[in-house]
């Protein structure tokens, strides 16, 4: 075969690039520092700690280091597309994930060993042994370093992502606002990890909150504010002041009549943290807005946006139809996701459960959902704040 039909079997553009490139570097350094974190650091810290048992040491590292390194090479590689340099197209970004993906295997069989080196410094120090302890130390340093390079990356890739982002003044302070959110529900009553019953102390409240707004939290918001045009959904209420205050007092209202609605039910928690009961009023409104802004982000502004763009376009489907169907599919996840909370509450009959679903689930979902549709945001968050923090005094 002569070098031009080489060239010809392989239509241009499409051939595999011959560096990683900005996109590839960060997917295959996140991925190594992903793995050398979860299976590494923290099964080391775990134990020298106590929250985690010896037994099985190097199993637990290497089914977290298997976690981890997968986990940060899908951030990686999200976060390299989205901040790659101008000048690379979105399709050549996505081409150099496949070579890093060549890279990342030996890679991290390499890593891997600092990672077991780092799990088990307990064992290092319990034995007392020179050499062992001498290697722990050096994997320990290798690991920041590793964790070094995958932050210096990620940051000039976010600052690429950044400067990029149509939406990124509005977006900003909806993510800001989002993870202060989270970090509050979060210490207020710190939440298990599922799977492993293991209570999160302040810190790792901190951590879970500010790994659930880069990796959940962020993506949602950006996919949600790329679409909310194309569904015409109001974006910023804020654009005048009598809008804003009209908006509010909207909120304020629907919130209010919600709250009445569900008095029968004001004995329950509402999806308030146990904490609220004793934080006083200052503490239960900022519980409440707290609430507010999480369920109003994920299910309306994400979900309902994301069901009506998908309806708009893949279907001739009405604009008041597809919000029709946005927000009784946001209301049915909400649903969903409550009903764990509800079965807690051990209501005496499946009955009056029912009811509590219907009055201080649903149909607030409901509301709340068209609320977001005509008004927008702020407007579904100050309802649901209102409408959490009525139930909650009505609790007291």
């Amino acid at each position: 075969m002569t070098a031009t039909a080489a060239v010809n079997a392989n239509p241009a553009g499409t051939q595999m690039p011959r560096s990683l490139g900005m996109p590839g570097r960060t997917a295959v350094t996140w991925a190594i520092a992903g793995g050398v974190g979860l299976g590494g650091f923290l099964v080391g810290i775990m134990t020298l700690s106590g929250r985690l048992s010896g037994g099985g040491l190097l199993v637990t590292c290497m089914a977290l280091f298997l976690i981890g390194s997968v986990l940060g090479f899908l951030h990686g590689s999200v976060l390299g597309v989205m901040g790659r340099p101008a000048e690379m197209s979105g399709s050549k970004a996505l081409r150099t994930l496949g070579l890093a993906v060549l890279f990342a295997v030996p890679a991290l069989a390499v890593s891997f060993l600092v990672a077991g080196w780092i799990a088990m410094t307990p064992i290092a120090i319990y034995t007392g042994k020179i050499g062992a302890l001498i290697g722990c130390t050096a994997a320990w340093v290798v690991g920041v370093v590793l964790l070094a390079v995958a932050a210096v990356h990620g940051w000039r890739a976010l600052q690429g992502a950044y400067a990029r982002w149509p939406e990124r003044r509005y977006g900003t302070v909806i993510v800001a606002a989002s993870f202060a959110a989270l970090l509050v529900l979060f210490l207020a009553d710190r939440p298990v990890i599922w799977g492993i019953d293991l209570r999160v102390t302040e810190v790792g409240a901190v951590l879970l909150a500010l790994s659930l707004t880069l990796w959940l939290v962020g993506p949602m918001v950006t996919v949600a504010l790329r679409m909310i045009q194309r569904v015409g959904v109001p974006g910023n209420i804020f654009d005048t002041p009598r809008r804003a205050a009209s908006s509010v007092a909207v909120g304020l209202a629907a919130g209010a009549v919600l709250g009445l609605i569900a008095v029968p039910f004001a004995a329950a928690r509402y999806g308030l943290p146990a904490a609220g009961e004793s934080a006083g009023p200052i503490g239960t409104l900022v519980l409440a807005v707290s609430a507010a802004l999480v369920n109003e982000v994920l299910l309306r502004l994400f979900v309902v946006t994301a069901v009506a763009a998908l309806v708009l376009r893949w279907h001739s489907a009405h604009r008041e139809e597809a919000a029709v169907l946005a927000v009784v599919i946001a209301t049915i996840v909400q649903v969903a996701l409550y009903v764990p909370g509800v079965l807690a509450i051990g209501f005496p009959s499946a009955l009056t459960a029912t009811a509590f679903l219907i009055a201080v689930v649903a149909l607030p979902a409901a509301v709340f959902g068209v609320l977001f549709w005509k008004r927008g945001l702020a407007t579904a968050v100050v309802a649901d704040a209102t409408a959490l923090l009525a139930l909650a005094l009505l609790a007291a």
